[in-house]
């Protein structure tokens, strides 16, 4: 069964980690099972709760990167620990604006192109 387009415009559609791809969609209320976010590492793909907040879409998405780095590093982080990185990673990059440029800026870009 498929999910739908996330209404959010700022919320891509894919990303690259490790050399994949992955693709972030709606998920289903089957496929969420209740939850705002699924990581599911074998097919690449983050599925969202598109009826949250924006704010809480924000938290849900990085959370769910957070999962997807400590799956595919085997990293055995538990849930509440995969929660507080994501809202430390969330709070580093709402509050501090010249620290998300240091990764987002054209000379980080090309000193670490892949």
């Amino acid at each position: 069964m498929k999910g739908t387009e996330m209404k959010q415009e700022n919320i891509p559609k894919n990303f690259k980690l490790f050399g994949q791809q992955w693709q972030i969609r709606a998920g289903t209320e089957l496929e969420l099972e209740g939850d705002l976010g699924r990581c599911i590492t074998d097919e690449n793909l983050i599925l969202l709760n598109e009826h949250q907040t924006e704010q809480s879409s924000k938290h849900t998405l990085l959370h769910e990167i957070v999962h997807s780095i400590e799956q595919k590093l085997h990293l055995n982080l538990t849930e509440q620990q995969v929660d507080l990185v994501a809202l430390g990673l969330l709070d580093i990059f709402a509050n501090n604006t010249e620290m998300k440029q240091i990764f987002t800026g054209d000379d980080y870009a090309k000193k670490h192109k892949r």
